[in-house]
């Protein structure tokens, strides 16, 4: 699959998640059992997420609750934003994928809460 920087036509933030946008960065993980960014873009591209290409080698992906950065490290990490009232739908859609996960979440009072997928150890 090729992604171009316009991006794929899939949804966008939604209003809510716009309305919380200004928090910034509030999330951060890896994605260990990806081969490279490439590969994790196109799978959260056939999960129905907006996909674009950022860089050569860097993509960003989007749905109406997140927005996250996927950089070509072993594993593929990213970094972004997701709406912190939807956590929950941002790491159900990580496992709908298959995607073995880490991921880091800072909520609305500074809290940090770290989540893995089942197959994922400390």
């Amino acid at each position: 699959m090729d992604f171009t920087s316009g991006g794929t036509d899939e949804p966008r933030l939604d209003a809510a998640a716009m309305a919380q946008l200004d928090l910034g960065n509030n999330v951060w993980g890896s994605l260990t059992g990806t081969v490279s960014a490439q590969s994790a873009a196109e799978l959260f591209s056939r999960a129905g997420w907006r996909v674009r290409r950022s860089s050569r080698t860097e993509f960003q992906v989007e749905n109406e609750c997140a927005e996250l950065e996927l950089a070509p490290l072993e594993p593929v990490v990213f970094s972004g934003f997701v709406d912190p009232n939807r956590i929950t739908d941002l790491l159900g859609a990580l496992s709908g994928m298959g995607l073995p996960f880490s991921v880091e979440f800072e909520d609305l009072e500074g809290r940090e809460h770290i989540f893995r997928s089942a197959d994922q150890r400390d």
